[in-house]
């Protein structure tokens, strides 16, 4: 049962992480010239990979994006998701 403990929280700060990256992105881009920096393009790399195909099915909101505010709506879900499982496989 440790082995999945320890999976469910590597798997919980890789959540944890593309969650603060998103977040990083989403500032980033109000910045100007900071998503042209090497760290700048990495995150949005890293943010693309969720945030895109999100993007790619809401439908335009004019100015404003909502794709990175989903993402963090399905990523805190898978979390929550795993907690309930892991406790779910865990206790019985």
């Amino acid at each position: 049962m440790a082995i999945i403990v320890i999976i469910s929280n590597l798997a919980y700060y890789v959540l944890q992480a593309l969650e603060l990256i998103i977040v990083l992105s989403a500032l980033m881009s109000w910045l100007p010239g900071a998503t042209q920096s090497p760290l700048g393009r990495f995150i949005g790399r890293i943010a693309g990979l969720i945030v895109d195909p999100i993007r790619r099915m809401l439908p335009p909101a004019r100015v404003l994006d909502f794709s990175p505010i989903v993402a963090i709506l399905l990523l805190s879900a898978a979390e929550m998701g795993l907690r309930a499982l892991v406790s779910m496989l865990v206790v019985g």
